[in-house]
């Protein structure tokens, strides 16, 4: 098994070849007993899968720890399955008022 410092070129190598020969801003690399530990912050969740994806195809290296965060926190997107005024989100305040009649 290659030597810690030496594995962690090797990573770092196999990154940046990823990344067109450019190693990624923000990013940490720490390999110890041919594992590796990756932290830091990064633009987003698919390049954080990238550099894992880099990282892991290195020769010697037993595992990834990807521990990357992104920058930019985009909130999921709604879901236009039901509305917000429907369902459990219901508030019964907002329910109007008078008899409800169902056709039995």
């Amino acid at each position: 098994m290659p030597q810690s410092s030496d594995l962690e070129a090797q990573v770092r190598a196999r990154v940046a070849d990823a990344f067109q020969g450019t190693f990624p801003e923000g990013l940490a690399i720490e390999v110890a007993d041919g594992r590796v530990t990756l932290t830091g912050c990064v633009d987003s969740p698919a390049i954080a899968q990238d550099i894992e994806k880099a990282a892991a195809i290195s020769p010697g290296v037993l595992g990834v720890h990807n521990a990357l965060q992104t920058r930019r926190n985009d909130p999921p997107p709604a879901s236009p399955a039901q509305p917000e005024t429907s369902g459990m989100n219901a508030d019964p305040a907002d329910r109007p008022s008078g008899p409800i009649h169902h056709k039995v």
